[in-house]
């Protein structure tokens, strides 16, 4: 006698186990402080982001602009971690991803940090005492 293969529930899923990044799943994500990583299908990651205390909404904007995350055959799939501390567990991320790829950022990662302005040093003007009194000559000083 067959029966039917349990489908497992995307509210039971680990969040360190890839998921398709789909309105549906997106949907079942709490709204909390995260780290998380894209990837494509054969999951090679693209992407290691926090969510700025707001995981669904995130993933939502990306999900939504091809121009953030660009469409890929396959989609995308992602994992996740909750942190109250995200600025601590992204640099963590980077620093695992940097260690097992020669000190190389993920893709759009390189892509963002090229394209970020770079901050140049303030420039301040320095006031100079003007030489009132001084004459200039010519002439050799005689001892």
């Amino acid at each position: 006698m067959a029966c039917p293969l349990l489908t497992l529930s995307l509210v039971y899923a680990r969040p360190d186990d890839w998921q398709p990044l789909t309105p549906e799943v997106i949907a079942a994500l709490p709204e909390s402080p995260a780290v998380f990583e894209v990837a494509n299908l054969v999951r090679t990651v693209l992407f290691i982001e926090r969510a700025h205390g707001k995981l669904r909404e995130r993933l939502t904007s990306l999900w939504q602009d091809p121009t953030k995350l660009p469409v890929r055959p396959g989609g995308h799939y992602f994992r996740y971690e909750l942190t109250a501390r995200e600025e601590e567990a992204l640099q963590k991320r980077l620093g695992a991803y940097r260690k097992r790829h020669r000190g190389v950022l993920p893709p759009i990662n390189r892509l963002a940090e090229r394209l970020r302005p770079v901050e140049r040093p303030v420039e301040r003007k320095v006031e100079r005492p003007v030489a009132e009194d001084v004459i200039f000559s010519t002439v050799p000083a005689q001892a």
